[in-house]
């Protein structure tokens, strides 16, 4: 079980080199590279449903490995609303 941050999941640095080389955004750059953006997507729109679908698969392994993100639960709320 190990304690990784964002930071180290999305860059695959350090815990997070385990998810993939080039953590998250090397995955979605090297499925860019590969694959192009098809025409029906705007470019910008295609990477933002990429990254969010290399974050699933990231979650779902650490979910199996039984790793978790460091800071995500001890983070402050957004504002104080969110606490009410």
């Amino acid at each position: 079980m190990a304690r990784i941050s964002i930071e180290e999941l999305y860059r695959g640095e350090g815990g997070g080199g385990k998810y993939g080389a080039g953590g998250i955004m090397g995955a979605v750059m090297r499925e860019i590279m590969i694959h192009g953006v098809p025409n029906e997507y705007d470019e910008r729109t295609y990477i933002e449903l990429l990254i969010v679908k290399h974050t699933l698969k990231a979650a779902e392994q650490m979910k199996t490995e039984g790793d978790f993100v460091s800071g995500m639960t001890d983070a402050e709320p957004p504002s104080y609303y969110a606490e009410v």
